[in-house]
C-alpha cells in the first residue's frame, strides 16, 4: 500500500520551468489523515482516521463512502435535467423527453397514486386469480418475469460464456422474498430467524392491507412454499462456479429435466419458442426440485404466492402506505436504513432503471451550463462531465 501511494504522487519534473513546477500539486487528500496513528501500525486508520471519526452515514443510506457521495452528486445533477424536461410544456409526443417527463411527473404525483390504490395491478391480479390448472403456471411465470415480478426462476439473455459471438437464454433460480436461502434454512441463526419471522409478519400486513380475509394463514403458506424452494436451491458457493452453472440443455430434453412441466407454455409466453434450440440451465437440479414443489403444493397456495410477489415488487410504486410498509421491512429490517430516500431520488432512480438509455439520449439540449460547479470537468465530477458531454453532444 505504501508503494502504491508513492507511485500515485506526482514526481518533480527535472529542468521544468519554475512556473510549471510550482503548479504541480499532489492528488492525495491529506485532511483526513490521523497522525496519532503510525503508518506502519495501521495504514488504513492513518489515512482515513479523521474521516471515520467525523463522518455520519446519511439516514437514507446503509453505507457511505466516496463512491456513494459521487452517486448522490450524480443523482442531484440528473434530477435537475429530468425536472427541467418534466416542466417543459413543449415536449413532443413520442419522444424520449416526453416519456421521461411523463414518467417522472406520474411518479411524483402522490395524490393521484393514493386515489388509484391497487387499480394499476387489477389486471395482473385477475390473471393470477384466473388460474384453474397448474399447467397454466409456466406461462404465468414467463409473463410475470417480463414485468419484473419475482418468480421461481427467471429467464435472461446474455452472451454465451463459451462463445461470445452468440447470445443465449439462461434460466436462473429465483423465487425467494428474502436475500438468500440461508434465511429459511438456518433456524439456529438468531439474526436470520428473526428476519424470517418479521418477513412472515410483513407478508400478512401487506395482504391485510389489500383486504385479504386470511392474511396470516396465507403468509404462513407463502413462507412454507419459499422454504421448500430454498431447500432445493443451490448455495452461493455453488453458484460461483462458472463451469457447474453452464448447462446446455436442448429444448427436446427439457421434459426429462422437469417431467410433466408445460415447457411449451413457458417458451411461447416468454417469446423464446422458435428462436432457440437450447437453453442454459444454471441450476438443473433446482429446476427438477422446483417442479416437484410445484406438483406437491396446492394451486391455491401458488396463487397466493404470485399475488404476494406482484404486490411486493410493485409496492414502491403504489400509494404511500404501501411504500412505507415495504420500506419498513426491506429498507429497515433487512438493511438497517432508518429513513427512506426523498421521493425525488426514488423518482430519478425509477427513470434510470426503466428508461435509462432514453435518459442518455433523449435530452438533446443543454439546459444546464457547464459553468455551474457540479458540471466542472475536474476531480470527482469527471463522470458527470462525461455524462453531460454525451447527452448534450458537446466537444
Amino acid at each position: 500500500m505504501i508503494l502504491m501511494v508513492a507511485a500515485c504522487t506526482k514526481p518533480e519534473i527535472q529542468n521544468a520551468p519554475a512556473s510549471q513546477t510550482q503548479s504541480l500539486q499532489s492528488g492525495i487528500e491529506t485532511q483526513y489523515f490521523d497522525d496519532t496513528v503510525r503508518v506502519q501500525d495501521d495504514f488504513y486508520r492513518h489515512v482515513n482516521g479523521k474521516w471515520l471519526d467525523t463522518t455520519e452515514i446519511p439516514a437514507d443510506k446503509a453505507r457511505w463512502g466516496s463512491f456513494n457521495k459521487l452517486d448522490d452528486d450524480a443523482q442531484a445533477a440528473l434530477r435537475q435535467l429530468i425536472e427541467e424536461v418534466a416542466r417543459d410544456p413543449n415536449r413532443q409526443p413520442g419522444t424520449e423527453a416526453q416519456k421521461i417527463g411523463d414518467l417522472y411527473n406520474s411518479f411524483m404525483d402522490e395524490a393521484s397514486l393514493g386515489e388509484l390504490g391497487l387499480q394499476p395491478l387489477q389486471d395482473e391480479f385477475a390473471r393470477i386469480d384466473a388460474l384453474t390448472d397448474k399447467q397454466q403456471i409456466p406461462a404465468l411465470i414467463a409473463h410475470l418475469a417480463t414485468i419484473g415480478v419475482t418468480t421461481p426462476y427467471v429467464p435472461y439473455v446474455h452472451q454465451d460464456n463459451r462463445d461470445s459471438t452468440r447470445y443465449i437464454v439462461d434460466l436462473y433460480q429465483l423465487g425467494l422474498g428474502l436475500p438468500d436461502r440461508d434465511y429459511y434454512l438456518k433456524p439456529d441463526d438468531e439474526k436470520l430467524s428473526d428476519a424470517l419471522q418479521k418477513y412472515q409478519t410483513h407478508i400478512a400486513t401487506m395482504l391485510d392491507m389489500v383486504g385479504d380475509s386470511d392474511a396470516a394463514g396465507k403468509a404462513a403458506a407463502i413462507v412454507a412454499l419459499e422454504t421448500a424452494l430454498a431447500e432445493v436451491q443451490w448455495t452461493k458457493v455453488e453458484n460461483r462456479d462458472p463451469v457447474k452453472t453452464y448447462n446446455k440443455v436442448a429444448l427436446n430434453d427439457l421434459p426429462a429435466l422437469a417431467p410433466g412441466y408445460h415447457w411449451e407454455g413457458f417458451l411461447t409466453e416468454a417469446g423464446i419458442a422458435g428462436k432457440v434450440d437450447y437453453l442454459i440451465i444454471s441450476q438443473p437440479s433446482y429446476i427438477t426440485g422446483f417442479n416437484k414443489v410445484l406438483q406437491d403444493t396446492p394451486l391455491a397456495v401458488w396463487k397466493s404466492y404470485f399475488r404476494w410477489h406482484l404486490l411486493s415488487d410493485y409496492a414502491p410504486y403504489l400509494s404511500s402506505r404501501f411504500v412505507a410498509e415495504d420500506f419498513a421491512f426491506n429498507g429497515t429490517v433487512l438493511s438497517g436504513i432508518p429513513e427512506n430516500e426523498p421521493r425525488w431520488k426514488r423518482g430519478v432512480k425509477t427513470i434510470e432503471q426503466s428508461i435509462g438509455e432514453g435518459l442518455g439520449k433523449g435530452i438533446k439540449n443543454c439546459h444546464v451550463s457547464y459553468a455551474q460547479p457540479h458540471f466542472s470537468c475536474n476531480g470527482a465530477h469527471d463522470i458527470l462531465c462525461l455524462h453531460r458531454r454525451s447527452v448534450c453532444k458537446q466537444p
